[in-house]
């Protein structure tokens, strides 16, 4: 094609703190309507708006996480428009004088590593929320209202709908295991504008953008970016022009519709918060909130991949979730094979335990745990349907970890090598082949022992206690 994209992305991550950002009201997501407000939330006249440090600290994290640059000293300004869920009139946010500038985020895509870059980051404070009824009324509630938010804008680095979804995918894995926001987009914990323009390949003159709203999950945002390409393309091929506006992303039709004419910064007559005084931040502070920081995606896999071999795309897997990735570290600490423990956790342990709706954090399976169970495999003491199962009666029936492991084990050492001497007199045929060196039986017979054992007997410990009888002349 002859065209290509110019997008930037605008993403609004909730920070999980206690309070909101300017009040003391708590943040909850189940209250009932308009019970968790205060005159300071509802824009009451006369109250005065009081910074939450906590929320400087989050978003300070999560600027340190993406590689931004810390400023000691910014300030937060007023935007002004009217619309029912800001009850002041305006947006207390920041503008000229960010807390964070700079910062990138490296994606692969199919053809090669590209660093996104990161314009800024400001820390603001959420509308209420707007409750369509089905008989058209609007309600609102404004237990959302003044919760805080860290504001992520990108450069136009972005060049297809498949990048975008391959760095919003990233970033939310960078922003969630620095443990400052939960980034859960059914929730409205992270949300997502996009800009998007075109021009002719080799251009390097920016198009007049256009914005998406009401992308609500990553896959429509791909989706909305896709469509609005397409059409851009369109018009200007049929000799149209490109009108700079807001449009709204239709998932049910798949396509964008107009909803109102782009506003410019000097739109929102951006002026200093007059009450509140500069923000400053001091070089410990940063230092302190670095310490805090745990070990990055990018920096894990680089180490699972090269100190302890894990193949890369297990690594990439085990740290898309950070509950996982920390089970792996303490298993490996706890003198676990890193790559047979890494292909365990991935295609076996992570499939239990999400079906039965629980997550590493919680599902109460130690690491130390774990590793004895591969261990136990590997010794051929345990199959592996044996070790899935004890995890299983484990997560679903409470039972002690080592009763269990006692249980399956027992039945295996003691009832073998009856089966095994079953097995011999019942198929002399094959074992006389053996005998005469015909090896190839021996599968036959091991087989005859997992059907007698209904698949629970392990085939590696078969296979030794059948050569032990037959090479010993014992059968």
């Amino acid at each position: 094609m002859d065209y290509e994209a110019v997008i930037g992305l605008e993403i609004h991550f909730q920070l999980k703190t206690k309070t909101k950002l300017f009040c003391g009201c708590e943040v909850s997501h189940s209250a009932v309507p308009n019970t968790k407000v205060c005159p300071v939330c509802l824009g009451l006249p006369g109250a005065l708006p009081a910074l939450n440090r906590e929320a400087i600290k989050m978003g300070i994290k999560i600027g340190l996480a993406l590689n931004g640059d810390i400023h000691k000293k910014s300030r937060f300004y007023r935007k002004n428009y009217f619309y029912p869920d800001l009850p002041k009139g305006y947006q207390i946010t920041q503008f000229t004088e960010s807390l964070i500038t700079g910062g990138y985020v490296r994606i692969q895509t199919e053809k090669e590593e590209r660093k996104i870059g990161i314009e800024r980051m400001n820390i603001e404070e959420e509308a209420a929320s707007s409750i369509h009824t089905k008989t058209g009324e609007v309600l609102l509630d404004y237990n959302r209202s003044g919760i805080a938010l860290l504001e992520v804008t990108t450069l136009p680095d972005l060049r297809s709908s498949k990048e975008a979804k391959l760095f919003l995918e990233k970033l939310r894995q960078i922003v969630g295991y620095t443990g400052a926001s939960g980034c859960d987009m059914e929730k409205g914990e992270m949300r997502v504008d996009s800009n998007i323009s075109i021009r002719k390949k080799g251009d390097k003159s920016l198009g007049v953008k256009v914005e998406l709203k009401n992308l609500n999950s990553i896959r429509a945002v791909e989706h909305g970016l896709t469509h609005e390409f397409k059409r851009q393309v369109g018009i200007v091929k049929n000799g149209g022009t490109i009108v700079q506006e807001t449009r709204l992303w239709d998932e049910f039709k798949g396509e964008t519709r107009s909803m109102r004419t782009k506003e410019e910064a000097f739109d929102y007559r951006f002026f200093p918060e007059p009450d509140l005084v500069v923000l400053s931040i001091t070089e410990e502070e940063i230092e302190e909130i670095k310490k805090e920081l745990p070990k990055l995606p990018d920096e894990r896999i680089m180490r699972y991949t090269r100190e302890l071999g894990v193949e890369g795309k297990l690594a990439n897997l085990l740290v898309r979730d950070i509950n996982m990735a920390n089970f792996f570290e303490e298993f490996v600490s706890a003198g676990g094979d890193p790559a047979k423990g890494a292909s365990w956790i991935v295609n076996e342990l992570a499939g239990i335990i999400s079906s039965y709706e629980l997550d590493f954090e919680h599902a109460g399976i130690l690491p130390s745990q774990f590793k004895r169970l591969l261990d136990l495999n590997v010794k051929g003491v345990l199959t592996r349907n044996q070790a899935k199962d004890i995890i299983k009666r484990y997560l679903t029936e409470g039972a002690d970890f080592e009763t269990l492991i006692k249980e399956y084990s027992r039945t295996e050492t003691i009832n073998l090598d009856d089966i095994i001497k079953q097995v011999i007199l019942e198929n002399e045929e094959l074992v006389e082949k053996f005998r005469q060196g015909k090896v190839g039986v021996l599968g036959a017979l091991i087989g005859a022992v997992m059907k007698k054992t209904k698949g629970k007997a392990n085939p590696k410990l078969a296979k030794e206690r059948f050569l032990n009888r037959l090479e010993g002349n014992n059968g």
